[in-house]
């Protein structure tokens, strides 16, 4: 996962306390929006791994295929 990402989110979720603990709603909702994109980065991140891990898996699989088709 992106360290870019987790700092993107990080910081979101302090400019969204400051804004609500001072009372600025568009300190908050810039927060908001920094700390949603941070989590969003994070989750892509994620779903291109597994993504990853299948599409390997599925090539290990249809080389023992192949192997096995082929005598090898």
């Amino acid at each position: 996962m992106g360290l870019g990402d987790k700092i993107q989110e990080t910081v979101g979720k302090a400019k969204e306390s400051v804004g609500e603990a001072v009372g600025n709603e568009d300190l908050r909702a810039e927060g908001q929006k920094d700390r949603v994109k941070g989590s969003m980065g994070q989750m892509v991140d994620s779903a291109k791994e597994k993504l990853g891990d299948v599409a390997s898996g599925v090539a290990d699989k249809v080389e023992e295929a192949k192997d096995k088709l082929t005598g090898k």
